[in-house]
């Protein structure tokens, strides 16, 4: 299967999400409590096709170089959306949402920490004193319900198979919200597969995978 290039796939697609920073240690952080993927043209942003739970926002930015941040906390405040630029894995899940012709998709993190860098957000991870940098933490309760209720379609988990995110991926499938989940599941718990490996034939193999797990929708796309 040929793989969508990125400028066919932002044609159809565009990205939006709320960042917000807080203090972390001793120096203040970019964090991003959700992303949206939507078909342009499209204008429900309540109601998504589908959930995919990811480790944390990766090298998504926000697209204006202009625009400030704000110092949140989503506990207590809204985030406000805004225009953001995609990552590889995005895309790759803009490819999903064109096979299973979706228009809205909602990604969500095991930690709002943003970084591309996966030791970078683990030195950042060992510095938090509370657990609200996680959706899945008590005091965001109202805020995953919120977003699951809004939901007609399938939770993914889709969060990779880095041993050091044993502890949340532990917690986020025990979690009673997210049930039923679904996902690639690695030989190893609590682990599933990510969708952009770095393969190109993986990238192809886990769209063909997920697809026919998700009822196979357009089966001729393997």
């Amino acid at each position: 299967m040929e793989l969508t290039s990125r400028a066919e796939l932002l044609k159809v697609f565009r990205v939006e999400a709320s960042f917000y920073k807080r203090k972390i240690g001793d120096e203040y952080i970019t964090l991003r409590n959700q992303a949206r993927i939507i078909r342009r043209g499209y204008s429900d942003t309540t109601t998504s096709d589908a959930v995919v739970m990811m480790v944390n926002p990766g090298s998504c930015n926000v697209s204006d170089k202009n625009y400030n941040i704000p110092i949140l906390n989503p506990v207590t405040e809204r985030v406000p959306f805004v225009e953001a630029n995609s990552d590889q894995t995005q895309e790759q899940l803009m490819r999903l949402m064109d096979i299973r012709v979706w228009n809205h998709l909602v990604i969500i993190n095991l930690s709002d920490i943003c970084s591309g860098n996966i030791d970078v957000f683990f030195s950042y991870l060992r510095k938090v004193v509370e657990d609200d940098h996680s959706i899945l933490s008590d005091a965001r309760i109202k805020e995953l319900e919120f977003i699951l209720a809004n939901n007609r379609g399938p939770v993914i988990a889709a969060w990779g198979t880095n041993s050091r995110i044993k502890k949340p991926a532990k917690i986020a499938l025990e979690h009673p919200l997210l049930k039923p989940i679904v996902g690639l599941r690695h030989e190893l718990c609590p682990y599933y597969l990510h969708p952009r490996p770095a393969l190109m034939e993986k990238r192809a193999l886990w769209l063909h995978n997920i697809n026919r797990l998700l009822g196979g929708q357009n089966e001729n796309t393997g």
